[in-house]
């Protein structure tokens, strides 16, 4: 049903036409179906095409195996914090501008376990990823990105609704003896925030903002901008 030949692959559909392979599409709803026949085997079904069901006798049935996640794919996504996508497997950052990399630093994917592929596609995506493996071992520091959130202690009431929509799980809730009273607040990890922002739109009293970005700033910028229309 679902043939790919996208690609120079289209060359090998075509060859295999002209060698007498026929090809028949089926709807989801009207799957092949097989029984005895005469010395063999019969394969009938609905060609869309044609508009007309058809017959194959056969001596051999061949069916393609399913490429399936493996079990456990969803443990082992939690345990590295990475997605997966409906089909369960994993999601990369972004398809063509971080196509090995996940939003998770140091962590990447090739072959199978990203979707359904040929050798010559796990092969290609295999170098990429080793070669992105690289451009984090040969460097002996780090350099984190300065666009990150930070706390306000003055407004932060330690209400912990930004802490459960952080996609890189870089807040956490503390408490901490202020003026003899305990007192709740938010702590964030610098090496883990990515300054997404979602913790900023979640935070009810403004205790929370990514550098650079505050609602005064951007307000600001707003306003610059229809004045300039």
């Amino acid at each position: 049903r679902d043939v790919r030949a996208y690609g120079f692959l289209e060359q090998h559909y075509r060859r295999a036409r002209e060698l007498g392979v026929r090809f028949i599409r089926y709807e989801e709803d009207k799957k092949p179906e097989v029984s005895a026949g005469e010395g063999g085997l019969r394969v009938s079904c609905f060609d869309p095409m044609l508009n007309i069901p058809v017959s194959v006798d056969c001596d051999l049935l061949v069916l393609s195996a399913a490429i399936i996640p493996n079990e456990g794919v969803d443990e082992l996504g939690k345990l590295f914090k990475v997605p997966l996508n409906q089909d369960k497997f994993f999601l990369e950052a972004h398809m063509k501008l971080r196509p090995v990399d996940f939003a998770t630093d140091g962590v990447f994917m090739c072959g199978l376990a990203h979707c359904p592929k040929s050798v010559d596609e796990s092969i290609a995506q295999a170098n990429a990823a080793a070669a992105r493996a690289a451009t984090i071992l040969s460097k002996n520091e780090i350099e984190l990105d300065a666009t990150i959130s930070e706390i306000v202690d003055a407004y932060c009431d330690g209400c912990a609704y930004c802490i459960d929509p952080c996609p890189y799980n870089a807040l956490e809730l503390i408490e901490y003896m202020y003026k003899g009273s305990i007192k709740k607040t938010v702590q964030r990890d610098g090496a883990l925030c990515k300054g997404c922002g979602v913790c900023m739109a979640t935070c009810p009293k403004k205790g929370i903002f990514v550098r650079g970005f505050k609602l005064e700033q951007i307000s600001a910028m707003v306003e610059a901008a229809l004045i300039g229309e």
